[in-house]
C-alpha cells in the first residue's frame, strides 16, 4: 500500500523515459559519479526522481563507502532529496530512509541520523540496526545504548553493534555485561565473529589481564581461535595488557598466520624491550607491510636503539617500500638524540620528504621542529613554523615552537609567542599552558603565572594536572612574601592535593621565607590540615 504522498514507482523500469531513463540506466551500470550528476538537471526541471531509483543509487553508494569520491556523492544525493523536497516524505520509505541513515553516519552526521529516524512511523528492525551501526562506527555510546533499549526486538546483529558502540565509547564494562546477557537470557540468538571481535574490543580497552585469559580460554572452547581475525584481536588484547608471554603463546597456537597477526607479536615484543626476539619474528615474516617496519624501528626508537632503528630505515628504502609519517616521526626522533651527526641526518630525512612531494603534515612538521631543536639548531626550528601555513598551526605546532624555545632557555620568548598564539585565536591545551607555567617559573614572574594557571582553569576549563601544580609550587614557593601571592592560594578555585601544600611548605622553609610560610599555615588552619 502506498503512503499518502509518496512519488507512486513506475510500473516497470522500461517505462523510465528522458531524464528518470538515463539515471536508471546509470544506476544499473553501477556508474554513481553519473547518477548522481544528473540529480541537479532533474531538481532544476522539477523531477522527483521515485524512492524505487533514490533508493537503489543510495545502494549504490554504500557499496564503496571508503572510495575518494563518497563523500561528494553521498552529500549532493542528500542535497538532491531535500531540494526536491522530498525530506518530508522520506521518513514513509523504509527502504530509502534506512539507506539514508548509513549515509549520514558514514558522513559523520549522527545528528541528522537521528532526526531522520524520530520522523519514521514504522522503523524496522533494520532501521534500529542501521542507528546501531552507525553509533558504533562513531563510537558514540551513550546513544546507541538509548537506541538498543527501545527496540522492541533484537537480533544478534543489534547486540553486536551495541557492544562494539559501548566498547568503543568508553562503556566496556557495559558491553561485557552485555555479552553475559546475551548468552545466559538469550541463548536462542547465539553468536558469531563479530560477537567476539565486538566483546575483544571492550576487552582491550579494559587491560584486564585475567579477563583476556578468561575470554582466551571461552574462545578456544568454541573454536573461534581459528578464525585469523578473532585470534589477531585477542593477540592485540594480551599486547595492550602487557602479558607478552601470553602473546607469544597464543601466536604459536593460531593455525593461520596473516601479516597482521605477524605484526601485532612484533609490536608487543618490541614494545616490551625484546628487540632481539621482535628481530628474530620480523625476519620470519613470510610477507611484510609499512605496519611491521615501523614497529620494529619504534620498538628501536623508544629503547635507546638509535642506530639500530636508522639501519633498519635504510634496509626498508633499498627494499623499494615507502615509508609513512610513522617512519618518518620515528626516524627524526632517532636522529635528533644522536650523539653526532645528528644534525646531519635529519636534514637528510627533511630533504628526502621534500624530494618525494611527501605531505608534511602536523606529526611530521612536528617532528622537524623537536629534531632542530634538539640538534642545537634552533633557527631551522623557528624557520619551519613560520614556514608553515596558518591553517595547519593547531595547538601540537605551537606546543613544539614553544619547547624548543624552552629547551634553549628563550623562556620570555614563550611568553610571546603564547601571547600571539592567542591574538591568532589559536586554542592551547593543557601542554601549552604547562610550557607557559615552566616559563614563568624560569623567569621568576610570579604574578604573570598566577594569571595564566587562573586563564586555564577559568576561560579553557582546562583541569590543571600534576605537573601544573608543581610548577605553581616552583613559582609561588620561592616567591617574595607578596600579599597578592597569599591571596592568590586562599583564593584559587582548584584544590589542591596534599603533595602540593607538602612541597609548597618545604620550598618556603627551605628558603626562609617565613612570611609566606606563615600565610599557608593560616590557610591550612582554615582548612583543618594538619
Amino acid at each position: 500500500m502506498r503512503v499518502p504522498g509518496e512519488p507512486p514507482p513506475p510500473a516497470s523500469p522500461r517505462h523510465y523515459s528522458g531524464l528518470l531513463g538515463a539515471l536508471h540506466h546509470c544506476i544499473s551500470g553501477g556508474d554513481a559519479p553519473a547518477a548522481v550528476s544528473l540529480l541537479p538537471t532533474l531538481a532544476r526541471s522539477g523531477l522527483r526522481a521515485p524512492f524505487p531509483l533514490l533508493s537503489s543509487l543510495a545502494g549504490l553508494l554504500l557499496l564503496r563507502p571508503a572510495a575518494p569520491s563518497f563523500s561528494s556523492l553521498a552529500g549532493r544525493l542528500l542535497l538532491y532529496v531535500r531540494l526536491a523536497g522530498l525530506k518530508r516524505l522520506v521518513p514513509h520509505s523504509t527502504q530509502l530512509a534506512d539507506r539514508l541513515l548509513s549515509l549520514h553516519f558514514l558522513l559523520g552526521r549522527p545528528r541528522d541520523a537521528r532526526r531522520l529516524f524520530a520522523k519514521m512511523p514504522r522503523p524496522s528492525a533494520h532501521s534500529y540496526n542501521a542507528m546501531l551501526a552507525g553509533y558504533a562506527r562513531l563510537a558514540l555510546a551513550a546513544p546507541a545504548a538509548e537506541v538498543f533499549a527501545a527496540m522492541p526486538h533484537r537480533e544478534l546483529f543489534s547486540y553486536n553493534a551495541v557492544m562494539l558502540a559501548l566498547g568503543r565509547g568508553g562503556e566496556e564494562g557495559g558491553a561485557v555485561k552485555l555479552y553475559s546477557e546475551l548468552r545466559n537470557s538469550y541463548p536462542s540468538l547465539g553468536y558469531n565473529h563479530h560477537t567476539f571481535f565486538a566483546l575483544l574490543v571492550a576487552c582491550a580497552e579494559l587491560m584486564d589481564r585475567e579477563l583476556a585469559r578468561q575470554f582466551h580460554g571461552h574462545l578456544m572452547a568454541l573454536g573461534f581461535l581459528s578464525d585469523v581475525n578473532i585470534a589477531s584481536s585477542l593477540l592485540d588484547v594480551y599486547s595492550k595488557c602487557g602479558c607478552v608471554d601470553d602473546a607469544r603463546n597464543l601466536f604459536e597456537e593460531i593455525p593461520i598466520k596473516d601479516v597482521h597477526t605477524w605484526t601485532t607479536i612484533v609490536c608487543a615484543c618490541a614494545e616490551d624491550g625484546q628487540l632481539a626476539t621482535a628481530r628474530q619474528l620480523f625476519d620470519q615474516m613470510p610477507e611484510k607491510n609499512i605496519s611491521s617496519w615501523n614497529a620494529l624501528i619504534e620498538g628501536y626508537v623508544c629503547h635507546g636503539k638509535r642506530v639500530e632503528a636508522l639501519n633498519m630505515f635504510q634496509q626498508l628504502l633499498m627494499e623499494g617500500l615507502l615509508p609513512d609519517q610513522l617512519t618518518f616521526g620515528s626516524c627524526l626522533s632517532a636522529s635528533a638524540a644522536m650523539p653526532m651527526h645528528s644534525l646531519k641526518l635529519g636534514e637528510q630525512i627533511h630533504g628526502m620528504l621534500l624530494r618525494s612531494g611527501f605531505d608534511l603534515n602536523v606529526m611530521i612538521i612536528s617532528s622537524l621542529i623537536d629534531m632542530y631543536s634538539k640538534c642545537g639548531y634552533l633557527d631551522g626550528a623557528k624557520q619551519l613554523f613560520e614556514l608553515t601555513g596558518t591553517e595547519r598551526k593547531g595547538a601540537m605546532l605551537w606546543n613544539s615552537i614553544m619547547s624548543a624555545l624552552c629547551h634553549h632557555g628563550h623562556a620570555k620568548d614563550v611568553i610571546g609567542l603564547f601571547v600571539q598564539m592567542i591574538h591568532e585565536r589559536q586554542k592551547p591545551d593543557a601542554n601549552t599552558f604547562l610550557l607557559v607555567l615552566t616559563a614563568c617559573c624560569r623567569c621568576s614572574l610570579v604574578e604573570e603565572g598566577i594569571k595564566f594557571f587562573d586563564l586555564m582553569n577559568e576561560r579553557y576549563m582546562i583541569v590543571p594536572g600534576q605537573d601544573h601544580c608543581l610548577c605553581m609550587v616552583d613559582l609561588v614557593g620561592h616567591a617574595s612574601s607578596d600579599d597578592k601571592v597569599g591571596e592568590w592560594i586562599k583564593s584559587s578555585a582548584f584544590t589542591f592535593n596534599k603533595q602540593f601544600w607538602e612541597i609548597l611548605v618545604r620550598n618556603c622553609t627551605i628558603d626562609g621565607n617565613r612570611e609566606l610560610l606563615n600565610k599557608v599555615e593560616e590557610h591550612l588552619t582554615e582548612l583543618d590540615h594538619p
